[in-house]
């Protein structure tokens, strides 16, 4: 790890260590407006910290996995705050980065299909999020075979959606399959 990111990373969990100490140990609980500031100001220093990994992943100028890491977490974050907009793109630019690092086969590649298609699913563009999703549980299933518990993420995402495009009969053959999986 690279010493400006190591130093960002560990000064970032050192305070919030202390934010944690001071909040539980010396100051009574905090209000649900004072919570979710807290939240806030974490969601930002998390938001700062990729970025910066982000810039030394791209200052590195060969595409690795590293890059795509970067890049999807990046985009996962702005997915889960709801800034789809801003998700999208460095998802599609990840993808790219996976297959020339790591094989189009990849299963990291896979985690950005399937969170790319969680972005088109959020703007109810279904059409859009099917074959993403097709794809990211054809690259689990080739490596982890059809009935491995680690593809039965993508089989509920692949349910969700066949649903929202009214093919129920084909939803409830997957919901089947995926009830045949034992559990991990």
């Amino acid at each position: 790890m690279k010493p400006i990111l190591h130093k960002t990373i560990t000064g970032v969990f050192f305070l919030l260590f202390l934010v944690a100490c001071e909040e539980n140990v010396l100051s009574p609980p905090a209000s649900t407006s004072e919570h979710n500031l807290f939240r806030a100001d974490d969601d930002a220093e998390e938001e700062l910290v990729l970025l910066e990994a982000l810039r030394e992943a791209e200052a590195g100028g060969q595409p690795d996995s590293a890059l795509a890491a970067a890049l999807h977490d990046v985009g996962e974050l702005y997915r889960v705050r709801g800034d789809l907009a801003a998700a999208e793109p460095y998802f599609w630019r990840a993808l790219p980065v996976w297959a020339d690092s790591a094989g189009a086969m990849d299963p990291r590649m896979a985690m950005s299909l399937s969170s790319l298609a969680l972005v088109f699913e959020t703007r109810k563009e279904y059409t859009k999020a099917l074959p993403l999703v097709e794809q990211a549980l054809k690259i689990r299933e080739a490596e982890f075979g059809v009935d491995h518990p680690l593809i039965v993420p993508s089989l509920e995402q692949y349910a969700g959606l066949l649903r929202l495009v009214n093919r129920i009969e084909e939803a409830e053959r997957i919901d089947a399959r995926r009830a045949r999986i034992p559990a991990p």
